[in-house]
C-alpha cells in the first residue's frame, strides 16, 4: 500500500490502495488455475520457469517506471508468483523416495522468504522502496535456475 500511495506511482490513499489488493489476490487465483491446467501438458519446470521471467519483467517494471504502469506490474506479479510455491516445493521433493516425508518437512522447515522482507526494508530505507524491488527481481532469476537447473535430480549410479 505505501509503494501505490506514492505521489509517483498512484498516489492512493492507504483505503483506496487497499482495494487494489484485491486484484492481485484475483490474479493469484487465475494464475494458479492457468498454471494448473497449462502443466498438464507442458512440464512444471518449464512452467515455474516462464513464470518466473514474467515476474522478473513485471519486477523490472515496477522499479524502472512510474505512475499506473508501475503499479499494475506491482499488481500483476501475483499472477506470476501463483504457481511458485506449490512448484517448487514438488520439484523440491521429486526423487526422494522413502526420504519424501523427511525431505518435505526439511523443506517446510526451511522457508525463509519472509526474512527477505527485513532486507528488503533496509533496502528501501537505504536506496528507496522502489529500488528495493529488485532484491525481488533477483530472486525472480535464482527461482528461474532453480526451475531449469537446480530442481534437477541426478540418475542413481548404483
Amino acid at each position: 500500500m505505501n509503494f501505490v500511495s506514492q505521489p509517483d506511482i498512484a498516489n492512493l490513499t492507504h483505503e483506496k490502495a487497499g482495494q487494489y489488493l484485491t486484484f492481485l489476490w484475483g490474479g493469484m487465483m487465475v494464475g494458479r488455475f492457468l498454471g494448473s491446467a497449462i502443466m498438464q501438458k507442458v512440464d512444471a519446470g518449464l512452467v515455474l520457469a516462464a513464470f518466473s521471467v514474467g515476474a522478473f519483467v513485471v519486477m523490472l517494471v515496477t522499479v524502472f517506471t512510474t505512475g499506473p504502469a508501475a503499479m499494475w506490474a506491482l499488481i500483476l506479479v501475483g499472477l506470476f508468483h501463483s504457481i511458485m510455491f506449490p512448484t517448487i516445493f514438488t520439484l523440491g521433493i521429486k526423487g526422494l523416495g522413502p526420504l519424501t516425508e523427511e525431505g518435505s518437512g526439511l523443506l517446510i522447515m526451511a522457508i525463509a522468504g519472509s526474512a527477505l522482507v527485513v532486507v528488503q526494508g533496509w533496502l528501501a530505507d537505504a536506496y528507496g522502496l522502489q529500488a528495493s524491488f529488485l532484491l525481488t527481481a533477483a530472486c525472480e532469476l535464482y527461482v528461474l535456475f532453480y526451475a531449469l537447473w537446480g530442481s534437477k535430480t541426478t540418475a542413481d549410479p548404483a
